[in-house]
């Protein structure tokens, strides 16, 4: 693949990761903007992006809110292949306090966002975020 000098990729997989942690706060329909067709799990597993929706769904659905979101970016990295695809990731550290029913935890921990470039774009293929699981 030619690089462009113009697109910056790094900055590109950053902002979609940020806009996910965003969007994750706001427990926002806009999260599955940020999601690829499919994931691929260890041991080469494919799930499709409609199981995910459900999942963050889900999730979302235990709580009324999220309260204070928190995020340091800590390493990003990505490779690029031929034919204009790549991979790489995002990890840091996030926190929130999870709110139900006007009882409140902190959940937090490391996240690490794992991405795919294919037709120009970075989409997320895989999530390990505190307060999410397969």
């Amino acid at each position: 693949m030619q690089n462009n000098s113009t697109f910056n990729h790094q900055a590109d997989i950053v902002n979609s990761a940020i806009r996910f942690i965003n969007a994750w706060f706001k427990q926002s329909k806009a999260i599955t903007d940020e999601l690829n067709d499919f994931f691929i799990l260890p041991g080469n597993k494919i799930i499709g992006k409609d199981v995910i929706i459900g999942r963050l769904k889900g999730v979302f659905g235990r709580s009324d809110e999220y309260v204070g979101g928190r995020y340091d970016i800590i390493d990003v990295n990505f490779e690029l292949m031929n034919e204009g695809k790549g991979m790489g990731f995002v990890e840091g550290v996030a926190g929130y306090r999870d709110v139900i029913q006007k009882q409140s935890k902190i959940v937090s921990g490391p996240f690490k966002l794992y991405f795919a470039l294919y037709n120009g774009s970075w989409k997320i293929v895989n999530i390990e975020f505190p307060g999410f699981s397969y």
